[in-house]
């Protein structure tokens, strides 16, 4: 009888001390924007850059970027990226009365910032800038002679641009924008030139 009674009380005990414990929320499931986080986004856009000078090729290609954005839930939020943009365009030039194939590739690497302003829950306006480098080469092929000539080049690159983002769930951010931008490249010669571009972006990031 006295076992029963210990056990009982015991039992007791226990049940008192379980009753008594605080509940503890459930931390935030990793990946999720919290306010104040600076979390990752691997972002991947295809980028059409459209020449500002009627005489050099239009080039496309994609952007990959590494960012470090805040917030999930802030009206206003920042991010920092590290860009890679290799682009590539081609098309016919009359200098003369004599025919050439130009041929473009640029690598920028640039270093950006975006300020965030939200518009709804989902929606966002953004606004930034990028800086940084480009390595580029230059081919033009007389289309008469066959004759090629080939350069590489290099320069300090920007721009500025503006665009509206959508946030499809807590981890997938979509991107439709403008940026305009230049790149003043050198060759080995001295010889300058700068090409001016007007870009349509559109993008998707993920958080992981």
């Amino acid at each position: 009888m006295k076992k029963l009674l210990t056990i009982a009380s015991l039992m007791a005990a226990l049940s008192g001390v379980a009753s008594a414990a605080p509940y503890v929320l459930p931390s935030p499931q990793p990946g999720a924007l919290t306010p104040y986080d600076m979390q990752p986004h691997y972002e991947l856009d295809a980028v059409y850059t459209i020449s500002g000078d009627s005489s050099a090729p239009d080039v496309y290609g994609v952007r990959l970027s590494f960012n470090l954005y805040n917030s999930g839930e802030d009206s206003v939020r920042h991010q920092f990226s590290l860009n890679v943009t290799p682009q590539m365009g081609s098309d016919d030039m009359m200098v003369d009365g004599d025919a050439f194939d130009v041929d473009l590739k640029f690598l920028p690497i640039t270093c950006g910032y975006d300020l965030n302003l939200e518009i709804t829950d989902k929606a966002l306006f953004y606004m930034g800038g990028k800086a940084g480098y480009t390595l580029a080469q230059t081919e033009i092929k007389d289309k008469e002679t066959g004759y090629k000539d080939k350069d590489n080049c290099s320069g300090f690159t920007f721009s500025v641009g503006a665009g509206l983002k959508y946030q499809a769930s807590d981890a997938v951010m979509l991107k439709l924008g403008y940026e305009f931008g230049k790149i003043y490249l050198e060759d080995n010669a001295d010889e300058d030139a700068i090409y001016t571009g007007h870009s349509i972006i559109l993008g998707v990031s993920c958080v992981f």
